[in-house]
């Protein structure tokens, strides 16, 4: 009697093999479906970065300097309203130099940006009644593709790019955050010729993150490693007048609030739309300030790109710094005319 023929099956062992080669190539895989990614979003923000750059040169070949970053203006018909609460930002200048011709006509920048109801604390209290849609709006490429695009506030589009402006080191006489050497200011317009450290050698704008719009805006926060770049520390008391990193970095305390850092894009002030050079890219060291009776701040570049943060120099190129950058070198990119030899980086 002939028999059967053997049937051929996968023994248990035989199995459990194939399962385990498989899984380690989806861990394999992953990781670098991961890494593709996020190289493909670092480039989208690469060029968003690149739009605002020319932009700047645009506007400068246009106007002869580059735009004020938090301009006072006293406008005709609005001299009640005081010449600080002008103050549009670069974004704001810079839309019709990047493709949003349609949002620049839709800007009225011949009005103050605030104080027309009486008002101005508040989401969207005391916008000219013509710039309230404007001012709502989302521009896409304001947003990096690696952090969350989402409003802050009603009434104002948010944004992930910042002006620079300058190294702005704590000091004694208070007025750090305004006496700044970077690209920006709240004075007057910087021009080509007064970069002498070098176009190439000089930042533009760089990378923030925005903070989650459910974190409350007021203090009492509890700092902590998790929230760290999303938060901005609280000044010290009248007593101890400077801030310092010891303060800076008091984890596990409610010291800490939501900053109002990438709310508005339109908003040329420091809190809204600058950043400085004092702490590294990406800083252990959350952002902070001071207003009373001495006032100092610091707000870094932050990105979710692992590793760096993209920033625009005043040439047009585009750079990823490091994190890990030689701190005496960050300082110097940031400022214009310091004087400093940057090296490669």
């Amino acid at each position: 009697m002939i028999g059967s023929p053997a049937r051929r099956a996968f023994t248990l062992v035989e199995l459990l093999v194939v399962i385990a080669i498989i899984g380690v190539l989806i861990a394999l895989l992953l990781p670098a479906v991961q890494a593709a990614r996020e190289a493909a979003r670092r480039s989208q923000c690469t060029n968003n970065l690149k739009q605002i750059t020319l932009a700047l040169h645009n506007f400068h070949d246009s106007r002869g300097s580059f735009p004020v970053g938090s301009p006072s203006k006293t406008c005709t018909g609005y001299e009640s309203i005081p010449a600080w609460q002008y103050r549009w930002g670069p974004m704001a200048m810079l839309t019709p130099y990047m493709e949003q011709f349609n949002v620049y006509k839709s800007l009225n920048l011949d009005v103050p940006l605030y104080g027309h109801t009486g008002v101005f604390n508040g989401p969207g209290v005391g916008v000219h009644p013509s710039n309230q849609g404007p001012v709502s709006q989302d521009i896409s490429f304001f947003y990096c593709p690696s952090d969350k695009s989402q409003k802050l506030e009603p009434g104002f589009g948010a944004t992930n790019y910042m002006a620079c402006w300058g190294r702005s080191a704590p000091t004694p006489n208070g007025t750090a955050m305004f006496d700044t050497d970077g690209l920006f200011n709240n004075i007057s317009g910087v021009r080509f010729a007064d970069v002498t450290d070098g176009t190439s050698n000089t930042a533009a704008f760089s990378e923030t993150l925005i903070p989650d719009p459910n974190m409350s805006f007021s203090g009492g926060i509890v700092l902590t490693q998790e929230n760290k770049d999303l938060v901005i520390v609280g000044a010290r008391s009248a007593g101890d007048p400077l801030l310092t990193e010891e303060w800076c970095t008091r984890f596990g305390q409610p010291v800490a609030a939501r900053p109002s850092r990438a709310a508005r894009w339109v908003d040329g002030f420091v809190l809204y739309t600058a950043y400085y050079h004092w702490q590294a890219p990406n800083s252990p060291i959350p952002d902070c300030s001071k207003w009373a009776p001495l006032t100092a701040l610091w707000q870094s570049a932050r990105s979710r790109h692992p590793g760096g943060v993209n920033v625009g120099f005043a040439d047009g190129s585009i750079r990823f710094v490091s994190s890990t950058i030689d701190i005496n070198i960050w300082r110097a990119v940031g400022s214009r005319n310091g004087g400093e030899v940057v090296s490669n980086f």
